[in-house]
């Protein structure tokens, strides 16, 4: 239970946090949405089916930016309290340190839980659904390009071309132009081609055609002739890949216990399948990295405003050093044991140090001497970009329209 400080410093680190994370979820989710509009509108896809779309863009966003919006949350809410003089009060009237962590580790602590969900069982189905979702609009694409007849971009490099329907209802006359890998040029042509539903997913089946790739580098070409060719629609959006699911598509009881003799894990990398695993199982420690991290560097009340600062500087530039690490080595865990060792021991490893550091009793402190040189030095930088002429030029900039 919290007593009555510890739920004012809960209530007004959640609200800061939950308006950060989403005003960041949205922003990004905004620049998600942005590379599947052309799918969706050029096959006709109705309004539902983009909120659709975005709803299963949701989840991954959110588990990004949970640890960022936390750390913003608390972080805001300490210095905000130690501006208002409410931490020198509560230190001041006998208040233990204790009442401004626990409330933050409490909400650390619930947020990697949620992160831990949202990892473990909501990101799997989300990531599957908008494959579907991308596969059928790839397949109304190809419808409207017959009753178009005209060449449609599905995306930056993607070109579809369909000359008409013939009496049995196949295709006649497909043309595909793919230039969305670097350095490769892919052609697709066939006299005729039909949608076709197998194992539960519709692909578009050419016969009597020809691929040709063309190296754009050497300029080698190849041309393969066939009699018939299976494309999947995931081909024909942001997201490819053929029929074969990608691990985040998996649930993680597949990922574990699945046989390894199933098509999925002959047909993707074991160190890409292991770095997926080691994500989940460690993607949900950071808010807790983060809450930690936050109380280390902003707890405790202070009256020298530009120590404070540069105590935020150091938590922030503390925060994204742990972060980037982090995804570096969940990308390389699966490679060997070690890698993934690292991957589990740095953000355990920071939670560890940053709590006992705080339960210790100790706080980032920094001189009165290394503030005011940081601040000279600050300050020599500034009068050098103005000298410069920067300063001038964006002062005569603002006040052109002046006389």
């Amino acid at each position: 239970m919290m007593n009555l400080l510890e739920r004012y410093i809960f209530r007004r680190a959640l609200g800061l946090s939950m308006m950060t994370l989403a005003a960041t979820t949205l922003m990004v989710l905004v620049t998600q949405v942005l590379l599947y509009v052309n799918v969706l509108t050029a096959s006709g896809q109705a309004l539902i089916t983009f909120f659709a779309l975005a709803a299963t863009l949701i989840p991954p966003m959110t588990n990004l930016v949970l640890p960022f919006a936390l750390y913003i949350g608390a972080s805001q809410t300490l210095n905000g309290m130690n501006s208002d003089s409410e931490l020198a009060v509560i230190e001041a009237s006998g208040g233990s340190r204790f009442i401004q962590t626990k409330p933050i580790l409490i909400l650390a602590f619930l947020m990697s839980v949620f992160a831990l969900l949202l990892s473990h069982f909501i990101e799997p189905w989300a990531y599957k659904h908008k494959r579907d979702i991308i596969a059928e609009a790839g397949a109304d694409l190809v419808r409207f390009a017959v009753q178009s007849g005209t060449f449609q971009e599905i995306e930056d490099g993607l070109y579809v071309q369909i000359a008409d329907q013939l009496p049995s209802g196949d295709y006649g006359g497909i043309f595909i132009a793919d230039s969305r890998k670097p350095g490769t040029d892919l052609v697709y042509y066939a006299k005729r081609g039909s949608i076709q539903t197998v194992a539960g997913a519709d692909v578009l089946l050419l016969a009597d055609g020809e691929v040709q790739r063309r190296n754009t580098e050497t300029d080698e070409l190849s041309v393969i002739s066939f009699e018939s060719y299976v494309l999947d629609f995931n081909q024909f959006g942001p997201t490819s890949g053929g029929k074969n699911y990608s691990p985040k598509e998996r649930s993680t009881a597949f990922l574990l216990f699945a046989p390894r003799t199933d098509n999925f894990f002959l047909r993707n990398k074991p160190e890409d399948i292991r770095s997926e695993i080691n994500r989940r199982f460690t993607e949900w420690l950071y808010p807790m990295v983060y809450g930690t991290i936050a109380l280390y560097f902003a707890i405790g009340a202070r009256s020298n405003r530009q120590e404070r600062l540069w105590s935020m500087a150091a938590g922030v530039a503390v925060a994204l050093a742990v972060r980037g690490s982090g995804f570096f080595l969940v990308n390389i865990s699966g490679i060997n044991a070690f890698y993934t060792f690292l991957n589990f021991a740095a953000p355990i490893g920071s939670i560890v140090l940053f709590s006992a550091l705080i339960f210790m009793n100790k706080s980032l402190r920094f001189s009165q001497a290394w503030v005011d040189g940081a601040g000279a030095l600050a300050d020599r930088a500034i009068r050098f970009w103005n000298n410069l002429g920067f300063g001038n030029a964006i002062e005569t900039s603002g006040g052109g329209g002046r006389q």
